[in-house]
């Protein structure tokens, strides 16, 4: 607070304790200050939080680790690395599953949220196996050597793959 007298810092309290006043002026701040805030609008801006692009990033992102959890699960501990239709499923269902508890620690369980971490978790399915041509050695330590390279053998790099079907871009 800056240097004023008694009577100014007297005449400050005064205006601030006034019953009449929603708010006061603050002459430090050059603005009016709010005495009380009620708890609907404390509530009304909890609510309404605005969408931003971190979010939806961050949403992606959840969406591609729950699929490459859900794959190295099902790489490592329940030893099916072939492509079947079993595969499919089994990734869908703990990718689904990861996703819903990762954006459920995360809060980010809005309609917006939500789409794009199903986007991520479907980009990271068709498109996954791209990072095994980029990064085979540390990928190698997730999944399992004889997995990338069984990936890499089948895939080319700079492609999409859609359960069997591989398309070159």
């Amino acid at each position: 607070m800056a240097n004023l007298g008694q009577s100014d810092f007297n005449a400050r309290i005064k205006r601030i304790k006034n019953p009449l006043n929603k708010s006061y002026y603050d002459p430090e701040l050059n603005m009016d200050v709010p005495k009380h805030t009620s708890h609907e609008t404390i509530r009304k801006d909890a609510k309404r939080r605005k969408m931003s692009f971190g979010k939806i990033t961050v949403s992606l992102l959840i969406g591609a680790l729950a699929m490459v959890i859900a794959q190295a699960l099902r790489v490592r501990y329940l030893g099916l690395s072939d492509v079947s239709h079993m595969t499919l499923v089994t990734d869908l269902l703990l990718g689904a599953f990861f996703l819903l508890l990762m954006s459920a620690m995360m809060r980010h369980r809005k309609f917006l949220l939500r789409a794009s971490q199903m986007i991520g978790a479907a980009a990271m399915l068709v498109a996954g196996h791209n990072l095994m041509w980029a990064y085979p050695q540390e990928l190698a330590v997730i999944y399992s050597t004889e997995y990338v390279q069984t990936v890499r053998a089948r895939t080319a790099p700079m492609s999409l793959q859609l359960h069997d079907t591989t398309i070159g871009l």
